[in-house]
């Protein structure tokens, strides 16, 4: 069975500790702050401050992953004889999959005796990284790179995504969501309840009153549709509201007894667009999305 090393971006928002724990090379996204380019370095404290900016009316924007900094990246796994699978933010948010396709090739011709797979994810922040962990879970089993890319294509579109946000105004500011459609909600405090497409895109599925409504309806929206037997763990992520996940995961521990919860910050590269107090909930679903 040929060596692989399963690579990401910086957007999986499972934390640096975490990420340095599965032992998962990663490339940085950035975010801009006045015109200069920061590193997303997956550090709450970097978020938090991004958040507390925003709070202020401060715009932040990002950008995406290069193709230099893909092959810098997997140059020293390919000289070490391994392959590498590469899962990459979701191309309907974010271009760096196509980067990542482009330095593929570019590697191709320097290492035509190594492979490197590069699966768009469809998925962003916590669910791209709960799609990770299962993926370097199947490697830990012994999976080969086939079975490993199988078992991502074909359940990559089962990771469920519902998140809210505490105002829309932040999904406006990066282009998220309509001017128009962002004004009206949060003039009359309306929560929307929100998930990923088949396309890889924020779709907005609910409008509810208020943010425990919103976070309930989350938590309904995971009673219907989990896959209890497929998911040990399911992940909650937070733009600095520690309280509102700790609410949600005392919900789920409630109705599914034993359920493991794991609580992760939202890094700057996606809270740079969805703003403080975005709160989301990733699980595995039993059918695909729509």
């Amino acid at each position: 069975m040929s060596k692989y090393v399963i690579t990401t971006d910086s957007t999986v928002d499972l934390g640096l500790e975490r990420v340095n724990e599965l032992g998962v090379p990663y490339v940085c996204m950035r975010y801009v702050k006045k015109g200069v380019e920061h590193l997303d370095d997956m550090r709450d404290e970097t978020a938090n401050a991004i958040f507390e900016a925003m709070r202020g009316g401060e715009s932040f924007s990002t950008v995406q992953t290069s193709c230099d900094e893909l092959t810098e990246l997997w140059r020293p796994i390919l000289m070490d004889g391994a392959d590498v699978i590469h899962l990459a933010f979701s191309s309907g948010l974010s271009g760096s999959h196509n980067s990542a396709r482009l330095a593929a090739e570019i590697l191709k011709d320097e290492y035509p005796e190594r492979k490197i797979y590069v699966i768009d994810s469809l998925c962003a922040s916590g669910g791209q990284g709960l799609l990770l962990e299962h993926m370097m879970m199947k490697r830990g089993e012994g999976a080969s790179v086939d079975e490993c890319i199988d078992w991502t294509e074909k359940n990559k579109l089962r990771i469920e995504h519902w998140f809210t946000v505490s105002e829309l105004s932040y999904l406006r500011r990066g282009g998220r969501i309509s001017a128009a459609k962002a004004f009206v909600a949060d003039m009359l405090h309306i929560k929307p309840v929100l998930d990923m497409d088949r396309d890889g895109k924020l779709a907005q599925r609910e409008i509810v009153k208020g943010r425990r409504g919103s976070i309930k309806k989350m938590f309904e929206h995971m009673c219907e549709s989990i896959s209890l037997h497929e998911n040990p763990f399911v992940r909650i992520a937070h733009a600095d509201c520690i309280s509102d996940a700790k609410y949600l995961a005392e919900l789920i521990k409630g109705r599914f007894n034993g359920m493991i919860v794991r609580i992760s910050s939202i890094g700057s590269a996606i809270g740079a667009h969805s703003g403080p107090g975005t709160l989301a909930l990733f699980f595995i679903s039993k059918c695909a999305r729509i």
